[in-house]
C-alpha cells in the first residue's frame, strides 16, 4: 500500500478547487460520525491539516499513519500511532469506529484490507468510507480531459463495488451520501451557473444518478446469532430433569414395569 496518494491529496485540499470538495466531504464526515457512539474510534491515514474526528462522540480518537500529522491534531486529544498500512497493529475485536478517508483508493487490494479491518470491528461497529467517485463531473472532468496524474494513479472505485465487498462480509450499508456536483471552476460557481447546477443535480438524484464527486458510507458490522429451529421450539424434557425428576421418573419406571410383570402371573 502507498501513502503518497493520501500525502498528495494533503496539498491538494488545502488549495482551490480541491478546498471546496474537501469541505463538502468533510461536511459529510461529520454528519456521519457525529451518530455514532462507542469507545474506540480509529481512523487510517490523513488527508488533510485538521482533525476529522472533531465531531465524533467517542471519547478516545486514534490517528494510524507513516507520517507524523499536524501539530493541530496532537493537540486536540488525538492519539497518534506511526505505522505502515500494510501491518495493521491493532487486535481482533478492539475498535467501535474505523474511518476511511480515502484509505482504499491507496490499499493494492482493498478487499484484503478490509477483511483486515473486519476482523478489528467490534460487532455492530462503524466503517465509515470516503472516496472519489469516478462517475463524478469534477473526477471524470480531470482524470480524463485535464490527465490529472494524480487522479489517474488513484485507485478509483465504484460505491456499488464497496456495497457488493461489505455485503459478502456481512454489512448493513446505512448511508450513502454524495457532495455536490460543483462540476466547474471555483470562479464559474456563482450566481445562475450555480443554481442551473443546482437544479441539475436535484433532477439527477431523482432519476437516480449521482455526478458528486466524492461519497461518504457509513455500514454496520452485522454478526447473526444462532437460533432455534422452529417457531414453538421447546425443551419440555430437558427441563423436567431437575433435581429428583430423574429418581422420580426411574422409580416410576419400574414400579410400572413390576405391576405389569405381577398382573402377568
Amino acid at each position: 500500500m502507498s501513502a503518497s496518494f493520501q500525502q498528495q491529496l494533503k496539498q491538494l485540499f488545502s488549495q482551490q478547487p480541491l478546498n471546496r470538495i474537501y469541505q463538502d466531504e468533510k461536511e459529510l464526515i461529520d454528519r456521519s460520525l457525529n451518530n455514532l457512539f462507542g469507545y474506540f474510534i480509529l481512523q487510517l491515514g490523513c488527508i488533510s491539516q485538521e482533525n476529522l474526528m472533531q465531531h465524533s462522540r467517542v471519547n478516545i480518537k486514534v490517528l494510524l499513519d507513516s507520517v507524523y500529522p499536524a501539530d493541530q491534531v496532537i493537540l486536540e486529544g488525538v492519539q497518534f500511532v506511526q505505522s505502515d498500512l500494510d501491518y495493521l497493529p491493532i487486535g481482533k475485536d478492539k475498535v467501535d469506529q474505523i474511518l476511511l478517508p480515502h484509505t482504499l483508493e491507496t490499499a493494492d487490494d482493498p478487499l484484503y484490507l478490509l477483511r483486515q479491518l473486519d476482523a478489528m470491528l467490534l460487532p455492530e461497529g462503524h466503517l465509515v468510507i470516503t472516496g472519489f467517485n469516478p462517475k463524478g463531473c469534477w473526477v471524470w472532468r480531470h482524470r480524463w480531459f485535464h490527465r490529472n496524474r494524480l487522479m489517474k494513479s488513484a485507485n478509483l472505485i465504484l460505491p456499488r463495488r464497496i456495497k457488493e465487498w461489505l455485503g459478502v462480509l456481512g454489512y448493513e450499508i446505512q448511508k450513502l451520501d454524495y457532495t455536490p456536483i460543483r462540476c466547474s471552476s471555483s470562479h464559474c460557481e456563482g450566481g445562475f451557473w450555480r443554481q442551473l447546477l443546482e437544479r441539475i443535480e436535484r433532477l439527477m438524484q431523482k432519476l437516480g444518478f449521482e455526478f458528486g464527486n466524492a461519497y461518504c458510507l457509513v455500514a454496520k458490522k452485522k454478526v447473526d446469532a444462532p437460533t432455534l429451529v422452529g417457531v414453538r421450539w421447546r425443551m419440555p424434557r430437558w427441563q423436567s430433569i431437575r433435581g429428583g425428576a430423574l429418581s422420580n421418573k426411574v422409580m416410576g419406571a419400574k414400579s410400572e414395569s413390576a405391576m405389569k410383570n405381577l398382573h402377568k402371573k
